[in-house]
């Protein structure tokens, strides 16, 4: 067996684990990243996946060094919220955030960014890399964190669990855990309109959940559709002609007919949340820590800020000679994040909910808050720049990630 050591092991090799290690690369310390996922299983392509840059989330992706060519992301300069079945409706636009960007947000394949990732996380050569798979045993010392797999043992001062929480490790260290399954399935699949309508994303509530139209290259989009399991499974099972009809019927007002469809997948939609005790040397971020309904895109956006909050409080320690793996930082951590995780997660499984539910009263009531809050320019300026995470929480920065061109509340 080998033996490695290592002031900090990164458990997964994502999108939230490699901008956590370019957030970390101007320090000393020595890190290590290990890939958990199954060392024979198929990775997945992942080609129909997107990820939503939220505005926020591309200045700080940009101060990490990652520089994704525009072409290769569509702007969201226009979101519009209805619900099926009856009037009124919540139009957001860039013009709301007075930004120099001009755009709430931008829409990339996965691939995409993590192509995007990778060029700069080239350069980080304090980076040491191994893929190892599952993680199958961990120990506690006074100073450290014992990791094994059947080929390798890890020492290490911290541990931060950026894997999506399918490494295995939060069943070994009997993480605590919040949670339920939405009985909800997500169809994921590029489509093509009759004609082009850049620039603007569509969140439509139906019955059996939100039904999400995402701008991508090629004056196309990407959907995600919340549907029960066995709906799901009918549509995976249609021919392209007979889905295609099917989601004409069910499209958003002003979105065109559309003519194309590309490969189709589906995931089950659940909500989770994961955290461990200070004492355990363990940092939890992104899907590890919390894994959302995809309604509004703010997966991606909330791991990067847990990313960046962590790299922080590192980085200072690092300069001052502490343990990266003390209590008190990792107590700090928890309490910088807290507010900011609790209310996208209050913000998406409450939209969910109440946007769902089929009572009469409810949808009335639904259509008049809209068109309440489409009359309220104030109301959507606050919305729109929370969900451009260019304004968050307080408490929920921290000196060093107040950057001129990074202002957050």
């Amino acid at each position: 067996m080998r033996s490695l050591t290592a002031d900090i092991t990164i458990l997964g090799n994502g999108p939230v684990a490699h901008s956590l290690v370019l957030a970390l690369k101007q320090t000393s310390l020595k890190i290590l990243m290990v890939d958990t996922f199954p060392l024979q299983q198929p990775r997945p392509a992942h080609s129909e996946r997107t990820v939503a840059l939220a505005l926020g989330s591309r200045r700080l992706l940009s101060h990490l060094g990652v520089q994704m060519p525009l072409h290769d992301a569509a702007a969201i300069e226009t979101v519009q919220i209805t619900q099926q079945g009856l009037s009124g409706r919540v139009r957001l636009e860039q013009q709301l955030l007075e930004a120099p960007e001009q755009r709430l947000g931008e829409v990339a394949g996965l691939n995409t960014l993590q192509a995007a990732l990778a060029v700069p996380l080239a350069q980080c050569s304090t980076l040491q890399q191994e893929a190892a798979g599952p993680l199958e045993d961990l120990q506690w010392f006074p100073d450290r964190l014992q990791l094994d797999w059947p080929d390798l043992r890890v020492d290490t001062a911290l541990a931060v669990v950026a894997d999506g929480g399918h490494g295995g490790l939060a069943r070994l260290a009997a993480l605590q855990r919040m949670g339920w399954d939405h009985n909800r399935h997500a169809i994921v699949a590029t489509v093509t309109p009759r004609e082009a309508l850049p620039g603007i994303a569509f969140e439509h509530f139906q019955e059996s959940g939100p039904l999400a139209f995402l701008p991508i290259g090629q004056q196309q989009f990407s959907i995600v559709w919340s549907l029960r399991p066995s709906a799901a499974s009918q549509m995976l099972d249609l021919s392209d002609f007979a889905f295609l009809e099917a989601l004409n019927r069910q499209r958003p007002p002003h979105l065109p007919l559309l003519s194309g469809v590309g490969p189709r997948s589906v995931y089950p939609l659940f909500f989770q949340r994961l955290w461990a005790q200070p004492s355990q040397r363990l940092a939890l971020v992104g899907n590890a820590a919390q894994t959302l309904h995809p309604l509004a895109g703010q997966g991606y956006n909330l791991g990067l800020r847990d990313v960046v909050t962590l790299a922080a409080l590192l980085r200072e320690a690092a300069a001052a000679g502490h343990d990266p793996g003390a209590r008190l930082l990792l107590e700090d951590y928890s309490r910088i994040r807290h507010r900011d995780r609790l209310e996208t997660i209050a913000f998406t499984e409450a939209m969910n909910r109440l946007f769902s539910s089929p009572r009469l009263p409810l949808r009335f009531a639904r259509a008049a808050a809209l068109a309440l809050l489409e009359q309220s320019t104030f109301g959507k300026r606050e919305l729109a720049a929370r969900l451009a995470g260019i304004r968050l929480p307080a408490g929920s920065s921290i000196p060093d990630l107040m950057w001129e061109s990074v202002h957050v509340h």
